[in-house]
Formats: structure tokens, sequence, C-alpha cells
């Protein structure tokens, strides 16, 4: 996969990387030449906490009022979070709802500090049985605004409370393919229902997966969101984080059946590599790692630089050439090269990547003869 195209990490990536490291697991860490550069990179994958606390303990001066200032609204935010999830929580369970928190904070204490973990949404995995009850509860209360401007989406209805954003799943995730789907729902129907972690927020205990299915849920709805259209690497450092943390309550065995059911082996595979060969997790922690994948791993992970968290980079115009034909056959090679690799690493998931395809050339094709009338 690799050998098709000059795949490389820059030299402020992988003065990225080493920072990454350090603030992962506490070692040592050296001011790099592009701090501006690193700090470009550690904004768009959403790590820039983690990156400035390890220049710091580089000896690094020049830590700014304004980062100054986002250390402290984030670990503010941290605190309210924690707050809304007991409440919500405690609502739920009063009106007969039992949910299970997914991802987000009841990821961030297992960072060394957690506080520097940049924060996202509450998600509250319900089930479909008591997904409508739950809906209900959340908007007794929400304010006659927010209850207007939520919205009910295919897995989940979204909604803020104040500036908290709440997502109601009655699913935790999907596959587009119906027969990897109905694996998957089998297996997340008891990984949300069976020995569940319990964890604390404000004194409220809070479910969260079994920790061999949280695990594999951490890497499932990271490869979901890299198959639509990009992660970044907080989501990365979530996963790694987790199955340190949580190495002696894993069992491995749980994941070579479920990976080869969904097709998902050499997903895995690539990203166990980003994980230990990148990012410094123990190879015993990574459950059914394989060495000699860094240089195929390299291309997923200059992707993720390339398209930063939740692919929000991905359309940046980069060394797009000013000519119009030029730049319009820049972008179709940039995509069908990405989508030349989401056929290998999805192999059950063809359909949806054709379909993205024939989007991808229809909404191009209208827009180059709305280009051509215009002119």
């Amino acid at each position: 996969m690799a050998g098709k195209r000059n795949v490389r990490i820059t030299p402020a990536q992988e003065e990225y990387l080493g920072l990454l490291r350090s603030a992962l697991w506490g070692t040592p860490a050296t001011l790099p030449q592009d701090i501006d550069g690193v700090l470009t990179i550690a904004h768009m994958q959403r790590t820039r906490l983690m990156i400035i606390s390890a220049l710091l303990n580089a000896g690094w001066k020049g830590c700014s009022p304004q980062m100054q200032d986002l250390i402290f609204k984030t670990a503010s935010t941290h605190v309210q979070i924690d707050r809304c999830i007991a409440k919500v929580v405690s609502a739920l369970r009063e009106g007969g709802v039992e949910p299970v928190l997914l991802k987000g904070q009841g990821l961030a204490r297992n960072y060394l500090q957690p506080l520097l973990r940049e924060c996202g949404d509450i998600d509250l995995y319900v089930g479909q049985e008591q997904y409508e009850l739950a809906c209900k509860i959340i908007n007794g209360m929400a304010t006659e605004k927010e209850i207007a401007e939520a919205e009910s989406l295919v897995l989940h209805y979204h909604i803020f409370l104040g500036k908290m954003l709440i997502e109601i799943h009655p699913i935790s995730a999907r596959c587009f393919n119906k027969k990897a789907n109905a694996l998957y729902q089998a297996l997340a129907t008891k990984g949300l229902s069976n020995n569940l972690t319990p964890l604390v927020f404000e004194g409220v205990t809070v479910n969260t997966p079994s920790d061999s299915f949280n695990a594999f849920y951490i890497f499932f709805h990271m490869q979901r969101h890299f198959l639509r259209g990009g992660i970044g690497m907080r989501q990365m450092c979530d996963w790694i984080r987790f199955l340190h943390t949580h190495a002696s309550t894993i069992d491995p065995a749980f994941f070579e059946s479920t990976l080869d059911a969904l097709e998902l082996r050499t997903l895995w595979n690539l990203f166990a590599s980003i994980a230990v060969d990148y990012l410094g997790l123990p190879t015993e922690e990574m459950p059914l790692y394989q060495p000699g994948m860094k240089k195929e791993a390299e291309q997923v992970l200059e992707y993720i630089f390339k398209e930063g968290n939740f692919g929000y980079y991905r359309n940046d115009p980069g060394d797009r050439p000013a000519g119009y034909l030029s730049g319009k056959l820049y972008s179709i090679n940039n995509e069908m090269e990405r989508y030349r690799m989401l056929f290998r690493l999805f192999p059950s998931e063809k359909c949806y990547i054709w379909g993205k395809i024939i989007r991808f050339y229809g909404v191009g094709i209208e827009q180059f003869f709305k280009d051509i009338f215009h002119k």
C-alpha cells in the first residue's frame, strides 16, 4: 500500500510525535526546532494542551496568555461536564432509564493529566427500547428553545442543555454492510449490558461499557470516522491510554474472532502499529500486534495528519495548483487515492465507498458546468 507513493512523516510531525509520546507516558521531552509547526499540528489533532504541557516540561518559555487561558477554560469545562453527566444520568435513572456513558469523559481519566484532554460532547447509550423515554426525560430538562433546536439523527438524539451537547443513542454505532451490522449490533448489545464498568462523577455512579468491549468500541468508533471522513490524534490517544490503563482486565481472545467477522483485521493491524511503533504503547498491551507493519501504517498516519480531527481539514487547498483544470485534476487524484486505500481497508463496505465515489463525481460534474456557465 505504502509503496505506491512517497509516503513520509515530515520533520515537524516527527517532533510532534515525540512530544505526544512525552505527554502520553510522562517521559522526558526535548524542544523541537519548529515549535510553530508542532503547535499547528496539535491544533489540527485536538491535542494542544498535551503538547503545550510537553513543551513546558522541555523548558519552553513561550506559553502565551491565550494558551494559559485555554488551559484554565479546558479544566473548567471538565468540571462542568462531570456535573452535567451526574445530573443527566440521575434524571434518566429516576425516570426508569439506565444509560451507559460512551467515549469522551469516561476516557479522560485514563490520561496522566486528565484535564489536558480536550473536551467533547456527552454520549449516552440507552438502547432502542428506552430511547423515546430517554429523549422525553432529556426534553424535560431543556428549555423550549433548546428543544426546538434539537435534532433526531440516525444514530442519536442531539440536544444542547445550556452549553453542554448531549447525544442520546438507541444504538452505539452501525456498519453500512447489513451482515456486518447485524454482527456488530449483537456484539454491542452484550458489551453494553454485561460486566459494565462503573465510574463516579460528582458522587453519581455511571456505567461505562465492559472493558474488552470498550477497547474494541473505541477502535470501532474511530475507524467509522476514518471511513466517513477522518480522525484526529486525540482519538488515537483515547484508545492507547484505555488499552494501557485496562491491560489487566482486557481479554485479548475477544478481538480475534470479532475483527475477522467484521473484516477489520487489516485496519486493526495498521492502527495497532501506529499505537506501538509511533506512539509508544508497550507491545504486550496491544492485542494481536504484528511487527513489521510500520511502513504500511505510515500511510494511514499521513492521512490523519493531513485531514485533522474528524477530517475537518480534508478539503484544505494545501498544494492544489492555481489553474482551474489542474486544480480539479489534483482534487480528483487525491480523492481517488483515498478511495483506493478505503477499498483495501474496508472490504465489507465496498457499496458505501462506491456510493461516495458516485456522489463525489456527481457534485464535481455539477459544479464544473456551473462554473462554465457562470463564466
